[in-house]
């Protein structure tokens, strides 16, 4: 699958002639590739020229932790967050540099986008053929990628775990297996599941030791420079905040927490957010948005056992196929969907799906009309697909506020509503508490006056949390408190789970409703009696 079978047909000059032009494309590919990604995430993320569009998902949670890391405040001391702390630093980096600016998010995801394309193929390269490699790494950006445009832990940490397989696709060195686990430690410090990734990669070597009679003392070389520079970038990365929060509290947060009460939010993180909710269908231009839905899904992780299926069967009838770098990926890409096997959404499938694209686009390369059908299909739909979108996002009717991060433009009007009547009321430095989690503390410069950022009527949100709550509110006085309805229902399964009554009753002894939003159930504004 490196090369076309006809090419050998040819005379030796034409033979030289072709070989030529495929080195021009090749040269060529990576500029062009990375220039279209940059184009089209852009019309995504910006209504041109330069105005980021609002985006309500969890990049604002993180954006806003960075931002209270800029006032000095230092992350599970002061403020709670059960993942690690490489996404705040992110932000609070470039918000240290460029002040916090509305356009920070889009535009790192943007980069990001441009890095993991340019990952995704570079490793295709290594095991298919010019023009397979470019097709797996256009269906990693439009499906997966363009799926989910939210500039969490997810993205950093898959770039990092790509980056350790990029390193030792070719060669597995004690020096490239050492930058293969510290760049797999870097992912654990923004995604505590990515980190499987080097446990992938270490079965990946217990795999090839059989297949190529390596010693037992290579086999511990090599695993062991994995192992090594992985736990010490672990523990180099995260020694300071653990340090100032205090070692108790660090593991607290970022190992307890997600081991007990990760998984109360039952919609949101757990075995039942598996295909639900599927995207409504009311008109035929949605039936491509709920393709890739269904796509993504029976990817991953069905695409890791074909592989081994076809491995079985044909590693012995076609030794010229790489077969070596082909497991690496699949057992890799396997270990990645482990890790999000417990709460598998749409989102989190896309994060860990960019093994799966290549492996993908390998099993439907072998010749044949169903494939060369198949194929043409993909070509055409991850060329008109994109652009499709992005020029509906661009003709999109939105509205425009001027906010403290900047001037930014909104294509939901139930969104523009919520955040030009809380840009009314409140000035920047101001304290505001939003029990949705919302995009308000990072776009209007508001402060949080407890250690949450969001709330849940679950055992997600813990009883001594809800008491810093109240505490928060008391002694900063907070003149508005956004208090989302849903957080009224709590939890029918569990109802000694919700451990929200002591804030109800605070809200409701010391507030009064001044402002109710229906759109999307109902959000309400509560007012401080004084």
């Amino acid at each position: 699958m490196y090369a076309c079978q006809e090419e050998s047909t040819l005379p030796s000059p034409h033979r030289s002639i072709l070989n030529i032009l495929r080195r021009e494309l090749r040269d060529r590919t990576v500029p062009y590739l990375l220039l279209g990604t940059f184009v089209l995430l852009y019309l995504h993320l910006f209504i041109f020229p330069f105005v980021p569009i609002l985006s309500w998902n969890d990049q604002s949670v993180y954006a806003g932790n960075a931002r209270r890391m800029l006032e000095g405040q230092v992350i599970y001391r002061d403020f709670f967050q059960f993942t690690p702390p490489g996404t705040e630093l992110v932000y609070f980096a470039l918000f240290k540099l460029l002040g916090p600016r509305g356009w920070i998010p889009s535009a790192v995801l943007i980069l990001l986008g441009l890095g993991l394309t340019w990952l995704s193929l570079a490793i295709s390269r290594k095991v298919l053929s010019h023009w397979a490699a470019l097709l797996s790494a256009l269906l990693f950006l439009i499906v997966a990628f363009r799926s989910g445009l939210n500039a969490t832990h997810h993205w950093y940490s898959t770039l990092a775990a790509v980056g350790g397989v990029a390193a030792v696709i070719t060669k597995r060195s004690p020096g490239r297996m050492a930058v293969a686990g510290a760049l797999c430690g870097l992912a654990l410090c923004f995604t505590q599941v990515r980190g499987f990734a080097v446990i992938g990669l270490g079965v990946f070597l217990l795999w090839e030791r059989r297949q190529k009679n390596w010693t037992w003392r290579l086999l511990l070389q090599l695993e062991g420079c994995l192992v090594a520079s992985f736990l010490a970038t672990v523990m180099v990365f995260n020694a300071y905040f653990a340090w100032k929060a205090g070692v108790g509290r660090f593991l607290a947060c970022t190992v307890v927490f997600g081991a007990r009460y990760y998984r109360a939010i039952k919609e949101v993180n757990s075995l039942e957010i598996y295909m639900v909710p599927a995207p409504q269908v009311r008109a035929w231009y949605d039936l491509p948005r709920l393709f890739i839905y269904v796509f993504i899904h029976a990817l991953v992780p069905l695409v890791y056992v074909l592989f081994l299926v076809r491995y079985r069967r044909e590693a012995q009838a076609r030794p010229q196929e790489p077969w070596d770098r082909l497991m690496l990926l699949n057992l890799v890409g396997l270990f990645l969907f482990i890790g999000v096997a417990p709460s598998p959404s749409a989102f989190r499938l896309c994060a860990v799906a960019l093994p799966a694209f290549i492996l993908f686009v390998w099993l439907i390369g072998s010749p044949g009309r169903i494939q060369r059908v198949l194929t043409g299909c993909l070509w055409a739909f991850v060329l008109i697909l994109p652009v499709a979108s992005a020029l509906k996002t661009q003709k999109s009717r939105r509205a425009y506020l001027d906010l403290p991060s900047g001037r930014t433009a909104f294509l939901d009007p139930a969104w523009y509503d919520r955040c030009k009547w809380v840009f009314d009321h409140t000035q920047p430095l101001d304290f505001f508490f939003d029990g949705s989690g919302g995009v308000f503390y990072f776009v209007l410069g508001l402060r949080n006056p407890t250690p949450v950022p969001f709330l849940t009527p679950t055992d997600y949100t813990r009883p001594e949390q809800v008491h810093d709550i109240v505490v928060g509110l008391e002694r900063h006085r907070v003149h508005y408190v956004l208090w989302p309805s849903w957080l009224d229902y709590g939890d029918t399964l569990y109802p000694s789970h919700d451990h929200l009554g002591p804030l109800r009753v605070y809200i409701h002894a010391h507030y009064h409703v001044v402002k109710t939003f229906w759109a999307y159930d109902y959000d309400q504004v509560w007012e401080r009696n004084e």
